[in-house]
């Protein structure tokens, strides 16, 4: 067996000096916080896994991460990662002197713990911890299995399979669920798995969306694995990958549409769409089940917005090719599995219902107010029209329309009093708010009732968006309900545009607002894409902000 020597690579000694001189007091002083506060709570699991999950997020990473792996607290909770292989390497001083791998195994780890921070397909709270601990341990396993043969060549056969048993051992200590910790394992499994062009398979890539039980938000999720990882390798690798992530977005698109599970989003009142979203991608336990006092003790922490967030998505002006206004999602942050249906009848069960919505409908409008840079001042929320009548508060939702340009968006308000909606509608234009009827279809209001009303937006039932590309009747009631909006004076926003046939169907039937995946997600906060936008709309490329 030949000597093998250890060394640091450039890089390495590169990447730390850099990152410290470019760090201010500030951050010196987080880390000794953090570190403080690791050592205070060493022996409290729950604590621990908390402190380690903020590092992994933070976007100083990569100064943290290399200084807190010097702490003895840290190597008492990983032992695993300081054992030496035969060349007397270790986690942090693995060498990988290959044409595919520009960095050691640790700072290739910190490096696609960092590339993970920027996500081309957002993902929520949970997805992410489970993404950066993901980047943390899906290399651990190289040092142990390494192997250089009498001409230098190194080779880590079996890593994935190591870095798993040595990643059930970690996670098994710290406060991670057994779904998490399933998860986890299974994405370090499957992250270095078909990642060339030959095999990335309908064959291959349909048995890793079977690995993850059909679950689209997962498959989604593994791609981000792998391309965090493929970022941290060589410039040739991560080229040579994007033609990879093409037959994986081409895959997702013909496979997941036939059924398989999607992230759930809905409004406050249905199963689809503005003010609620709930935040549960993760499989629960088969044996789990939830009750009536479980819901309600969740419906008691929306209305005190303990568990709540919100969400910002684009509405996108065809015309200026600009953003046009925001629609404001509410995510509710919950481990368990919980239909929104079955929310909202436990809520009236418990006379909460109403409450419920007006909780939703103004912290939206209230948060928003407290954005600063933003591209549009007008703002979208939801509201069941029956819980905005008899609950709301109104001189408060006044005051924020004297503020803000404060669209409502009803919900619910088919088979009503056409006199008192167009009442309502009058006072809520005399204090400066607009109305929008969401969900329209021609069976829950005539044109003659349209007529009568005085409404400033509708929003077409999704499903009329769905296929629109492929379905010619679509495209004719929509082009007509356009034309018939343009003579009132009405403007219609169609929601569901999730690619560019579906955007450029739409254009040709004479959409002006649109809304949908294809421009953004729900995000927590708002970015600036105007630039993007202008872009995206003049690309004759297939791709999404």
């Amino acid at each position: 067996m030949i000597k093998y020597e250890v060394y640091e690579g450039v890089f390495d000694m590169d990447f730390a000096d850099t990152s410290a001189v470019m760090i201010d007091a500030t951050e010196k002083g987080r880390l000794r916080n953090i570190i403080n506060n690791i050592n205070m709570y060493s022996t409290n699991i729950k604590t621990v896994t908390e402190l380690y999950t903020k590092v992994l997020q933070d976007n100083s990473v990569s100064y943290f991460l290399p200084r807190i792996t010097q702490q003895d607290a840290f190597a008492r909770h990983f032992p695993e990662l300081f054992e030496y292989n035969e060349y007397g390497e270790n986690l942090f001083n693995c060498q990988q002197n290959n044409s595919e791998d520009r960095y050691s195994v640790f700072y290739h780890t910190v490096a696609s713990i960092e590339n993970a921070n920027v996500q081309e397909i957002p993902i929520s709270d949970w997805q992410k911890k489970v993404l950066k601990w993901t980047m943390f341990l899906h290399d651990i396993g190289k040092p142990s299995v390494k192997q250089v043969d009498m001409d230098g060549n190194e080779s880590f056969e079996g890593y994935d399979e190591k870095s798993v048993q040595l990643s059930a051992r970690i996670l098994s200590r710290l406060d991670f669920s057994m779904n998490e910790k399933n998860i986890i394992l299974k994405l370090i499994k499957y992250h270095n798995k078909y990642t060339t062009v030959d095999e990335a398979t309908t064959e291959n890539l349909t048995f890793l969306a079977r690995e993850l039980n059909d679950d689209k938000e997962l498959f989604f999720l593994l791609l981000n694995v792998k391309d965090a990882d493929m970022k941290a390798k060589s410039n040739e690798a991560y080229n040579e990958f994007k033609l990879v992530k093409d037959k994986y977005y081409e895959f997702i698109d013909k496979y997941f549409d036939q059924g398989a599970r999607k992230k759930i989003e809905i409004k406050s009142s249905t199963t689809e769409g503005t003010a609620v979203e709930n935040e549960q991608e993760a499989p629960n336990d088969k044996d789990e089940k939830i009750t009536s006092k479980d819901i309600k003790e969740i419906i008691d922490e929306i209305i005190t917005k303990k568990n709540v967030k919100i969400r910002y998505q684009p509405i996108i002006d065809l015309k200026t090719q600009n953003v046009y206004a925001y629609e404001v999602l509410t995510q509710v942050n919950t481990t368990k599995k919980i239909k929104i249906d079955k929310l909202l009848e436990v809520a009236k069960d418990f006379n909460d219902y109403d409450k419920l919505q007006q909780v939703l409908f103004t912290n939206a409008i209230e948060k928003f107010e407290g954005v600063v840079n933003r591209e549009s001042n007008m703002v979208m929320a939801n509201i069941d029209y029956e819980s905005y009548i008899h609950y709301v508060n109104k001189p408060r939702i006044y005051d924020m329309m004297s503020r803000n340009k404060v669209v409502i968006e009803f919900k619910n308000y088919e088979n009503k009093d056409l006199t008192e909606l167009q009442e309502n509608i009058q006072t809520i234009h005399m204090k400066g708010g607009k109305v929008a009827l969401d969900d329209f279809r021609l069976d829950k209001l005539t044109i003659e009732d349209m007529s009568y009303l005085d409404i400033d937006y509708i929003i077409p039932d999704m499903t009329y968006i769905k296929n629109i590309s492929r379905d010619f009747e679509k495209q004719k009631y929509i082009n007509s309900l356009i034309t018939y909006t343009i003579s009132k004076d009405i403007n219609l926003i169609a929601v569901g545009v999730e690619d560019k046939k579906i955007l450029d169907t739409l254009k040709l039937v004479g959409a002006r607002l649109v809304q949908g995946y294809y421009f953004g997600k729900p995000l927590p906060e708002i970015n600036m894409i105007n630039d993007d936008v202008y872009n995206l709309l003049n690309s004759e490329e297939d791709q999404s902000i």
